[in-house]
């Protein structure tokens, strides 16, 4: 079931009315999305899984006139993530960003002059040309997904854990935080901080940990962890993605 943007994405499955939800959290080339790890502060719906999905963007409109293109619509983070080519090959052409590539895609359908930047998928239901292929800026341009829902998923094997932490602020506070990881020899794979919303110049954390929460090492950091912060939110542990 698509939605026209994240939070109603998230409100659907915390309304009960989907089981599960996918959304965008971070993207090799420009960095997280904010809206994700905003929603996640609040939201209590867990990660029950990733996904990390090589992304192609092209180039579309109605007819195959490069000359012809006076506005480009995307969403923001495609607009930024082809950046340079637009910049190159479009100099000057006005770019709009809107709430989806599909909906980029519609408006390029029915506007004349206008072109989109999103998958073939789209060009394919909008009827549009490929003007140009592939026009990411990283050839190897990936986006990483989090499955969402209300369940705890048990180990694999293979997992990672995603908590949300906060402490006073004071010297060494984050070193003091983040140091049960270290003497438990638990690898913290991505840190990111956002606004908490609670206070001006008051920030909340988010943790990638490799492994379960049940495993024994990682569950004596996380109450570690627990103990010291002034916020804890255990956002789930889940199965690692594979590209």
């Amino acid at each position: 079931v698509p939605m026209p943007s994240i939070e109603e994405v998230f409100r659907e499955v915390e309304a009960e009315s989907a089981d599960y939800c996918v959304v965008p959290v971070e993207n090799s080339t420009e960095g997280v999305v904010n809206s994700t790890l905003d929603r996640l502060v609040t939201s209590p719906l867990r990660i029950c899984g990733e996904v990390e999905l090589r992304i192609h963007h092209h180039l579309m409109a109605k007819g195959a006139d490069l000359s012809r293109v006076s506005r480009i619509y995307s969403h923001s983070q495609s607009l930024a993530q082809c950046r340079e080519w637009l910049d190159s090959h479009l100099p000057g052409v006005e770019c709009v960003s809107v709430s989806s590539n599909g909906e980029a895609a519609r408006r390029a359908s029915g506007e004349e002059g206008a072109a989109a930047v999103a998958g073939e998928a789209a060009a394919e239901l909008y009827g549009l040309d490929l003007l140009a292929r592939n026009i990411e800026d990283q050839p190897d341009n990936t986006t990483r997904f989090l499955v969402l829902g209300r369940e705890e998923v048990p180990p694999s094997g293979v997992d990672k854990t995603s908590v949300l932490v906060s402490t006073r602020n004071k010297p060494g506070a984050l070193f003091q935080l983040l140091e049960p990881l270290a003497r438990n020899d638990i690898s913290m794979t991505r840190i990111e901080s956002r606004p908490s919303r609670q206070g001006m110049w008051d920030y909340v954390f988010f943790l990638d940990l490799e492994g379960h929460a049940r495993d024994p090492e990682l569950a004596l950091a996380l109450e570690e962890l627990r103990r010291d912060a002034s916020l804890f939110k255990l956002l789930g542990s889940y199965p690692k993605a594979v590209l």
